[in-house]
């Protein structure tokens, strides 16, 4: 489970989401809290006093006087990251808003941490009105999609339920493969399989899929009829740069997040 959560907070009402969830996730999970705020080195008037007590605010209005808050001064992500692996964090929580930049955290900055980070990353997005009911995670035998899924199980409680979701990717033009979807679906049985035999039991429900076309298509049809409150994506796919690029499947869902993120690397 995790120990340690770190919140980025940029002051803005998305980052406030992020302190939201990651209150609740706190408190259902045990896991030490922690709050930071990065101020603009580029910035004169930033004011680390004002910044600090505008969220000393925030933090008493949810009555958590004693978390933890960090002030730092420079860029952005290189703090970020700086603080997260020194407070051994093992989880990153970022709203998508960010001070200065029309795209939120989106774009090159959120890859960087995304890319930078040995924890994974939650992007919240919608209200923590309470703990996640319905996640989705969309499995593709890669490490870090396995170890997503991983992740966000350990976001749910007794009463949640998270489905597994392969897509056997297939130009819908060149119609149904029943074989190769045979093959698939044995190859993904075992693997959930595999995976839930090392998922710690919190009574939460494991549900799994496997469908068969154009991975996009089928993947904004999953989450029509499913809509999870979270969804968990490895950072790349099976053959993809891993470590120089940011894979296409979590860009696209990161630019135009449907619910909660999760990614891990």
């Amino acid at each position: 489970m995790f120990q340690h959560i770190l919140v980025a907070h940029d002051l803005s009402p998305d980052a406030d989401l992020a302190l939201q969830r990651a209150v609740q996730l706190a408190r259902q999970t045990g896991a030490r809290l922690s709050l930071l705020h990065v101020l603009d080195e580029r910035d004169p008037s930033a004011d680390e006093h004002a910044a600090r007590a505008w969220l000393q605010e925030r933090l008493r209005e949810q009555q958590l006087d004693q978390l933890e808050l960090w002030i730092r001064r420079g860029p952005a992500v290189e703090e970020i990251l700086t603080q997260a692996e020194g407070l051994e964090a093992d989880l990153l929580v970022l709203g998508r808003h960010h001070r200065g930049s029309s795209q939120g955290f989106a774009g090159t900055t959120l890859e960087r941490i995304m890319l930078e980070s040995t924890a994974p990353l939650l992007l919240v997005v919608a209200p923590a009105e309470a703990p996640y009911r319905r996640a989705m995670a969309a499995l593709d035998f890669s490490r870090c999609a396995t170890r997503a899924m991983q992740c966000a199980w350990q976001l749910l409680d007794g009463d949640a339920e998270l489905h597994a979701l392969h897509v056997h990717e297939m130009a819908e033009v060149h119609g149904p493969d029943p074989e190769g979807l045979v093959l698939q679906q044995e190859l993904f049985d075992q693997l959930v399989e595999d995976i839930q035999q090392q998922l710690p039991q919190t009574g939460a429900l494991l549900s799994y899929s496997l469908h068969q076309g154009e991975r996009s298509n089928c993947l904004d049809a999953a989450l029509r009829d499913w809509q999870p409150q979270l969804l968990a994506l490895g950072s790349h796919s099976r053959g993809e740069m891993s470590s120089a690029l940011l894979g296409s499947l979590a860009r696209q869902f990161l630019d135009q997040p449907p619910c909660d993120i999760l990614i891990a690397r």
